[in-house]
Formats: structure tokens, sequence, C-alpha cells
């Protein structure tokens, strides 16, 4: 009986941890559905019923011409009838245009449906992007429309626009409406009352079986590529055609700062050579500034300038990137400047003119390529997000063989900003917007450029249709830089966002719905691993090295243990992060609850509470061990937590179900001072 009982205890402790155990992956795998049950409060709103009647719905499957005589409303609300209308979408339409009466279009947030009916996969929208909207279909399976502006089109452009699948139907009708909207005004980058904008709430659900190119993307392509028409000039933006007389002549100097590295320039230089195609009467001059070259690289770089036609300037100083490239600027005679490190190489015959054909537009500030790691398809750069911490470069290291994120590597695309890696500029813009920040010498001066041509009204655009090589090293990493190189980052970072501090934690071009953490384009739900103002519990252990709980059964990977560097001023400088993952080996890892001994070298034992975190990657390299899911730890400890020593990390792991204790001795180590 007494045994019956204690088994009795044990499977229900047993459940209790699986059934806590299940709960917590499921969490953490699905950032998307925490994001949308907190945020999701506006399906509880009581909107009212006559502001409902200003707006009818009506699937895109349906659109015949002469249908808008049909309708009484306001206000046309198109969605994918393959999708699934959230209950108070027409609502909410209602609700924004009314809120917004300068509004003509507006375009809803959507996701997708699994064959369980689980929301995934959302796709949240970018504030109006003109060249996107060139690009591909970006307003998606939901948009809506004013009926006066419906009214605008002719019995000739509604032919046009019902001559294909109702996809292509939807896109030229699109194309034509916004260009009708912008021909009135044209909408700058940094107006705050956009006649065409988002609506910033999920209003459709896309069935599985709906899935097409880029999942939820209409529209595969460009309209040119994918579409079988010819983009209308739509967006106001229009192609190349429309403006070539602004094209005509033109010269582009191209500025490469480089010192003391003639082999890796000749790379770069013999490619531009070798590998361009430039748009006829179309010319290109080169100019490399050299800020203080060896005598010996010196004399090759004298030679490779006779070797490959470009003009040498040897301007000693010591290095910043922005006064070396407008002292290069100031030598050229060009009509666009082309900024370009001297670790690019060029593999794509028509890369500059795509560039070029973007750059001539006049509503375009500063036009960049896609940039990969050489020999792979490794992505060095598609473009910057000004995320909560700064800039980044969006989608770092990612696999370019995969789409990611819609197409965010497929398609052209509005940016807040592109590198200056590969930046082309009309210079008179660049002139407009003060060139490049001097005060800035080594990062965020590019950066600092784009906003400026940003708040000028300009939209900065990335090409993901020109790919280029960066010879920059894919090791390279904030992690490397020393102390000082850090600390001038941020104060860097800082001036940049003195000279722009209505863009600080904002990017027009990023929803305000994706991460602020992240380069990833997640949902902007952060767990409790992911904060950093998330401190450990740190308390003294009063008793001796538990070596007697140590068996080998404890796996331990301390992956880092260092003090985390500040990404503003402002954070904390003083505190250490410590990560990793473990198991117990041929056991059941929900049961155990685990921590960390911090053992000093001068004896003194600390004990640090860890948080859990999802490890896919651990799970499918243990697939013989049961439930390592959660097999991650992560611990942040302020330094007033712990004395000033060396500590070796170890773990305890307690097993909730019985009396079992297990410890294991990692060889990491950690110094705090």
């Amino acid at each position: 009986m007494v045994q019956k009982i204690k088994n009795l205890i044990q499977n229900k402790l047993n459940t209790a941890c699986y059934k806590k155990y299940v709960g917590e992956v499921e969490r953490q795998k699905d950032s998307y559905r925490q994001w949308y049950l907190r945020e999701e409060g506006w399906k509880n709103q009581t909107y009212s019923r006559s502001s409902e009647q200003i707006v009818v719905s009506v699937p895109m499957q349906s659109v015949v011409k002469g249908f808008e005589q049909e309708y009484p409303a306001g206000i046309v609300l198109f969605y994918d009838e393959r999708g699934e209308l959230e209950e108070k979408a027409v609502a909410v339409t209602a609700e924004f245009f009314s809120q917004y009466p300068f509004v003509q279009i507006a375009y809803g947030d959507e996701d997708r449906l699994d064959e369980t009916g689980l929301r995934v996969e959302p796709w949240f929208k970018p504030q109006w992007s003109p060249d996107t909207l060139d690009s591909f279909q970006y307003f998606g399976h939901i948009f809506a429309i004013r009926m006066e502006l419906l009214r605008e089109l002719t019995e000739e452009e509604w032919d046009t626009c019902l001559a294909g699948t109702f996809e292509n139907n939807c896109y030229q009708m699109l194309l034509m409406l916004t260009k009708k909207v912008t021909d009135k005004r044209w909408i700058r980058a940094n107006d705050t009352q956009k006649e065409i904008a988002p609506i910033g709430k999920v209003l459709l659900h896309m069935r599985e079986e709906t899935a097409d190119c880029e999942r939820t993307a209409v529209g595969c392509g460009s309209a040119t590529e994918n579409c079988g028409g010819t983009p209308a000039g739509g967006t106001g933006s229009g192609g190349a055609a429309e403006n070539s007389g602004y094209m005509r002549g033109a010269l582009i100097s191209a500025v490469i700062p480089s010192k003391d590295n003639p082999a890796v320039l000749e790379t770069c230089i013999a490619s531009i050579r070798d590998k361009t195609v430039l748009p006829s009467g179309v010319s290109m001059e080169i100019i490399v500034v050299d800020n203080g070259s060896s005598e010996e690289n010196r004399s090759r770089l004298e030679q490779l300038a006779d070797q490959y036609k470009f003009r040498y300037f040897y301007h000693p100083m010591e290095f910043n990137f922005s006064r070396m490239c407008n002292y290069g600027i100031e030598k050229s005679n060009g009509d666009y400047i082309l900024l370009l490190n001297d670790d690019m190489e060029i593999i794509q015959s028509d890369w500059l003119a795509k560039l070029y054909e973007k750059a001539s537009l006049p509503h375009a500030g500063a036009v960049g390529a896609k940039l990969l790691y050489p020999d792979s398809d490794v992505i060095q750069h598609i473009g910057i997000t000004n995320i909560k911490v700064g800039p980044v470069h969006k989608l770092l290291k990612k696999h370019d063989g995969e789409s990611h994120y819609h197409g965010q590597n497929r398609h052209v695309y509005d940016m807040i900003g592109v590198t200056a890696a590969c930046l082309l500029v009309a210079r008179d813009k660049y002139d407009q917007a003060g060139g490049l920040y001097e005060e800035m010498a080594v990062a965020y001066n590019d950066v600092e450029l784009n906003f400026a041509l940003y708040e000028l009204g300009y939209y900065n655009i990335e090409r993901c249709d020109v790919t280029l090589y960066h010879h920059e090293s894919l090791s390279r990493g904030d992690d490397n830089l020393s102390d000082e190189k850090w600390i001038r980052l941020l104060h860097e970072k800082d001036i940049l966002y003195t000279r722009h501090p209505s863009l600080k934690g904002f990017d027009p071009f990023y929803s305000r719905n994706l991460a602020v953490h992240s380069n990833l384009y997640l949902s902007n739900f952060m767990y409790a691993y992911e904060k950093r103002d998330y401190y450990t519990e740190v308390k003294l252990w009063k008793k001796p090295e538990p070596v007697q709980w140590e068996n080998g059964c404890l796996t331990v990977n301390a992956e880092h243990a260092r003090k985390e560097k500040k990404l503003e001023f402002t954070e904390r400088d003083d505190v250490y992060w410590i990560e990793g993952w473990s198991y117990v080996l041929g056991m059941d890892n929900c049961r155990y609850k685990r921590s960390l001994l911090l053992l000093g070298s001068g004896g003194k034992i600390y004990q640090a509470a860890v948080l859990d975190r999802y490890r896919k990657d651990v799970e499918e390299i243990l697939p013989e061990q049961q439930n390592v899911a959660l097999a991650g730890f992560v611990c942040r400890i302020p330094k007033d937590a712990l004395p000033n020593d060396t500590y070796t990390v170890c773990m305890l792991a307690s097993d909730r179900c019985s009396n079992q204790r297990l410890y294991a001795k990692t060889e990491m180590k950690f110094t705090v001072e």
C-alpha cells in the first residue's frame, strides 16, 4: 500500500513536470502567439454601427468593371476570399479612415492558418513604400480604398486592370490608383500624413492551401517579371523609361577609400572594369583615396592606377572614412556618387545600371545592393533596419538561398538606410544632405547620410536584385571590438541620434509590430531571457562544493561567460552574461531544476538562478535524450551581486520528483573586476 501511494505521488509529480515543460516549450516556440495574445485587445472594443456603414467588404475575386457603381459605401475593403476575414475587420477599417481622413488607400497586416488552424507567419507591413510596390504587391491580401478614388478609373483603365488573373488584376489596379494619388502630390518619405498607409492590425488569416511563391505575397515578383503585365507607373516612382531624360549623359564617380591594400583593391577595380556594362550615354570614373600607404604599397597603387585607368590621390591623414570620401568627391566630376569599399567584388554585369535606374528617379535618395560574403550565399547586407538598440544589418548572416520574411532578400525595398560599402546617390542630393558627417570617422556615418536624405523627403532603396561580394571577414563582429573601439562606436551612435532625434527607435519601413531587439523580422515580443534588464537572483552558497553529486550524468556546455557590452551609454556596463545548454544523460530532463554554482578562486561559492531557453538545435542533435527542448540556460548577473574574483562556472541540477542532485564543473571561467 505504501509503495502504491509513493508511485501515485511520483506519477502526479512526473505529470505536473511534463505538463509545465510542454507548456513552456510551446510558449517559447511561438513568439507570435504571445504577441497577439498581448496586443489584440482591440478585438474586445465596441465600434459604432453607423461608422461600419461607410465600408463594404468585397472579395478580390469578385471585382468586375463597374462594380463601384453598385455600392453607396465610401470605402471598399478588398480581401482574398481564400482567407478568413477578421470579425471586426470592417469596423476597424472604418475607424481607421475616420481617424485619418487624408488616407486614400490603406492596407492591413495578415497571417496564415496552418493545417491545425494555428495562426503562423505574420506579415507586418511598412509605411508607404513606392519602390517596394513597384517590385511586388506588398499590400498583400487585404487593403481598402476610398470609393471616390476608385471612381477615377476610366473604362480603358478598368479593361487593363481586369486583363489577367485576379492577383494581377489587383496589382494593376493598385499601381494605377497609387499613381493617381502620387500624381496629385509627391508623398515625401518623411511625411506624417501619407495618403497611402498601413492600418497596422492583423485583419486577415490566409489558409494553408493558398500559399504562393512568397507565402502570402500577392504577385510573385515584379509586375514585369512574373505577373504578365507592365507596371502602370502606379507608385509615382516610375521606371527607367519614364525618366530616361533625367538619366541621359550622366557621369558616375566611384569613390573608393583604401590604404595598404593593393591586392584587395585590384580585385575590386579589375572586377569593375571586367564586369560592368553601363547604360547607353552613361560613363564612369574611378577615384581612389589613400590616407597613407607605405612607400612600397603607394608605388604599387600608382602602377594599378595606370593599368586600370583610375585617378589616385595620396592624402596622408588619420583614418576617417567620412573625410576620405568627401575628399574624393571634391576631386570628382560626376553627376552621381558611388561610394564603394575596396573589398567589394563585382559579379553581375548590370549591377550599376540597376542601381542607377533607381538613383536617377526624382524621389530616390541612396540606393544600395545586396552584399554576400564571398563564394557563399551568406548575407552581409540587404538593408539597414533602425531598431531600439540602433541601426542593424537586417538578416545578417542568414542564407540567401532561402527567401526570408516575404521576400526581404528578393525584392526591391524602400529602407531607412543602405550601407556605404556600395551606395549610389545623385550628387546634388548628396550635397543637399551635407555629405558624410566628418565628426563620425568610423561608424554610422553612412547611416547618418541615409537619415539626412530621409529627412529631406527622399526614399532610400535597397535593390536585392543586385548582388555583389563583400570580402569582409565572416568572423568579424561587435564582440571582437576592443573596449576602446566599443566606446567610440557608442559615441558615434550618440552623435547619430543627437543629429536625428526623431529617428531614435523609429523606422517607417519596419512595422512597429516587429521586434525591436532583433534583425530577423520576428514579432515584437521578448522572452525574459532576451531582456537586457532582467537580472538573475544570486545568493551565497553556504555549503562546501557538492563534489559528491558529480557522477558524469550531467553534461554542461557553457558557450560564453563574459561582461555584456552595453548598447547605450545609459545602460549598465557591469553585467555578466552566462549562456549555454545542459542535459542529464538518459533521464527525463523536464524533471530537473537547474542553477549555476560560481566557484570563486578565493573559496566562496555563489548560486545563481537561470532562465530556461528553448533550443531547437540541441533537440535536433540529441534525439535519443528525453525532453531536452529547454536545454538552454541564460543568466545575467550585475557586478554588485558578486565580489571581485575569478569564477568557474558549474551547474547544479535538482530532480523535482526525488531527492536526486547532480553536479558538473565546466572549464569556463570569468573575472569580475
